[in-house]
This record gives C-alpha cells, structure tokens and sequence, in this order.
C-alpha cells in the first residue's frame, strides 16, 4: 500500500513537471514570435533573417535580399505596421511548436489592408542558437490553429 502512494504520488510530480516544461515552452515560443513581430514592424529584413528565420533555401524570404523585397512590395500597396491581437503558442514536443498570429495590416492612412483580421501559423523549431521559423502559412478566415495541448 505504501509503495503504492509514493508511486501514485511520483506520477503525479511528474506531470505537474511536464505541464510546467509545456508551458515554459509555450511562452518562450511566444516571447520569441513577440520579438520577431517587433523587428517585423521595423521592417528589419537583416534581423529577421539572422535571428527568426530558418527557412528552405528556396523560400523566397529566406534572404535578406527577399525578405526586404517583400517589405518593399507591402511599402507600395501603403503597408506600414501589423497590429497584434494575438501569439498563441503551441507545443508539439521539446524542440518544436506552432505559433499562431492574430494581426491586422494598417497603412500608413490608418486604414486596414483587406482582410481586416488576418491568421497565421508560424512552424517553430528549437536549434542550438535558440527558437527559429521554419515556415508558416496563413489561414483562412474563420480558421484557428489546432493544437492537441
């Protein structure tokens, strides 16, 4: 009966210990997106690709060179800043996760670039040099991120 307890009690610290892991991760890959949005709105294509990107070699922002055409392409059409309604983390394991950004893109005027509320799922991975993007997508209206958390 006493070995009973002690291990019904060591299953329970140990996943308490796993919750806490998931949700330290869970923040840190939202504090990482958090940092990545705010050299986004910098427009800091350098940045961006040495400290958020790990892209394919054959994704067009995975250079410095297209990432900053992007921003120039946005510039054009009015783009200015993305206003933020929400980093939502998720973890698959220890090393990897999904971030999902809720964001509007204004313009300059102070309107809204179309669509007004805009979705997106970022793939992160943890490397040695800490958290980086390995791709994302955006979703369509309506859709949010599934996470089995």
């Amino acid at each position: 009966m006493k070995l009973h307890r002690i291990l019904l009690a060591a299953a329970g610290a140990f996943a308490l210990h796993a919750s806490a892991t998931a949700q330290d991760l869970k923040g840190d890959m939202e504090y990482f997106m958090s940092e990545y949005l705010r050299a986004w709105n910098a427009h800091d294509a350098a940045t961006i690709v040495k400290d958020f990107y790990r892209l394919d070699p054959s994704h067009r922002w995975s250079t410095v060179e297209g990432l900053q055409a992007e921003f120039d392409r946005l510039k054009a059409e009015g783009y200015d800043r993305s206003e933020i309604h929400g980093i939502t983390g998720c973890v698959i394991d220890a090393e990897t996760g999904q971030v999902e950004l809720r964001f509007t893109r204004l313009k300059t005027d102070g309107t809204f670039m179309p669509p007004e509320q805009r979705v997106s799922v970022y793939q992160v991975r943890r490397f040695d040099d800490g958290w980086r993007a390995t791709g994302m997508a955006a979703l369509p209206a309506g859709e949010s991120m599934k996470c089995a958390e």
